[in-house]
């Protein structure tokens, strides 16, 4: 049987090294220079390590990649550690991630902290989330977490996330996002192109073909089953709109990051910062350097600045100089006075780069799970899976390789 995998992502990556396993014969297109979609990343000269273009880590209960990585022989390559993560109040972090931070945080007041370790322990623990689809988050963290934390914590993030579509987010997304939380994450030597190499070339070596920078306008012709694992909109395009009637239209955000590579860290100590303060042009910052050693990159810091952005926003159509520009006074915030253990004497930039990733996020309203797309279409022999199809979690790559291994099993299942 011939295959096609349309997409070098983790879920086409991974499809193709399970059928090419089985025995099947697959061709996977990929219309960048570089295999593994969202996660794929640069390397500039004095470093060792790769870097991805967004912001990335594994939680320590992503066993499907945990497993992945056993099998390809690089669990010698895996790092575990245990960064901190923050919320930006009143100009300085404040750790959250465990009942001590929070009865400590000075934002809330006792009764409001209790509520709000109620909502995370219910989040954390309760496995229900199919009812959840029917009520906003919201109504969930206000309900149980009172209006207080919703105001201070939650409230800022989705609408630094999701802007108008935020109060249209299912609890069920929320949800997800604190019940895979670890406070402990993974990371890998060399990047996450380590893992992206060692399946493309399991796939090479088992008889798969990968042809790269392969932009296609139209399904391949010659293959007994076609994957497409491409963001919804192309694949429509690709199908010549057959898959039309079948796919309900679902919103997306794009992914916008401005990279900062520092000689001294923007700010110490802390890994993730989620800014609460919304007169900030960000959502996150994220110092990737606050979690794993300079030495992999020329002994410089590298800081992330990420947003998700509808298709219009001005951001988008910024310059990297234009965009840094617009950043930097909130950047020196963060470094100058706001965060206590800054560096003295301030920071300079040796390099800077901005990526842009059209369809980096599903909006997840309301019954989402009903409407996001099915591995198997109407059309004969044609597969989609994508990360519009991951419910109830949120995309990532943990489930983009679950995925993939689903639909390799499904279409081998077809096979006669």
């Amino acid at each position: 049987m011939k295959v096609a995998v349309i997409g070098g992502g983790f879920t086409g990556l991974t499809a193709a090294y399970e059928l090419t396993k089985r025995g099947y014969i697959v061709t996977l297109f990929e219309q960048e220079k570089a295999l593994g979609g969202l996660a794929r990343g640069f390397k500039e000269s004095g470093w060792s390590w790769y870097l991805e273009y967004t912001y990335h880590h594994w939680f320590t209960n992503d066993r499907t990649v945990l497993n992945l990585i056993k099998e390809l022989g690089l669990i010698n390559k895996l790092i575990t550690a245990r960064p901190v993560t923050a919320s930006l109040y009143k100009g300085e972090p404040y750790q959250l991630d465990s009942p001590m931070h929070l009865f400590t945080f000075p934002g809330l007041s006792t009764l409001d902290k209790f509520r709000t370790a109620a909502l995370l322990g219910f989040l954390k623990f309760n496995p229900f989330w199919k009812p959840l689809e029917n009520i906003t988050s919201e109504q969930l963290l206000t309900s149980i977490g009172g209006s207080a934390s919703w105001r201070m914590l939650w409230e800022p993030l989705l609408i630094g996330k999701f802007g108008d579509f935020a109060p249209k987010i299912q609890a069920a997304w929320f949800w997800a996002r604190i019940k895979k939380r670890t406070s402990r994450l993974m990371y890998m030597k060399g990047g996450f192109k380590t893992l992206i190499d060692a399946l493309e070339n399991a796939i090479k070596k088992q008889g798969g073909k990968i042809l790269m920078n392969k932009k296609l306008d139209a399904l391949p012709k010659g293959f007994d089953k076609i994957l497409l694992t491409v963001p919804t909109s192309i694949a429509l395009k690709i199908s010549s709109g057959q898959l039309a009637d079948q796919i309900e239209s679902t919103p997306h955000l794009t992914a916008q990051t401005l990279i900062l590579e520092t000689d001294k860290p923007i700010f110490k100590d802390v890994y993730w910062l989620n800014i609460t303060d919304r007169s900030f042009p960000f959502l996150a910052a994220v110092a990737h350097t606050n979690f794993m050693d300079t030495k992999y990159y020329g002994g410089h810091h590298l800081t992330y600045f990420g947003n998700y952005l509808p298709a219009d926003h001005p951001y988008l159509s910024m310059t990297k100089e234009h965009l840094l520009k617009k950043f930097m006074p909130f950047i020196k915030r963060l470094s100058d006075n706001s965060l206590p253990a800054s560096p003295a004497g301030g920071f300079t930039i040796h390099n800077s780069f901005m990526f842009v990733a059209p369809f980096a996020q599903p909006v997840h309203e309301l019954h989402y799970s009903s409407r996001a797309p099915k591995l198997e279409t109407a059309i004969t022999n044609i597969y989609l899976a994508n990360m519009d199809s991951i419910v109830p979690w949120d995309r990532g790559i943990n489930y983009a390789i679950e995925l993939g291994q689903k639909a390799a099993a499904v279409i081998a299942s077809k096979y006669i």
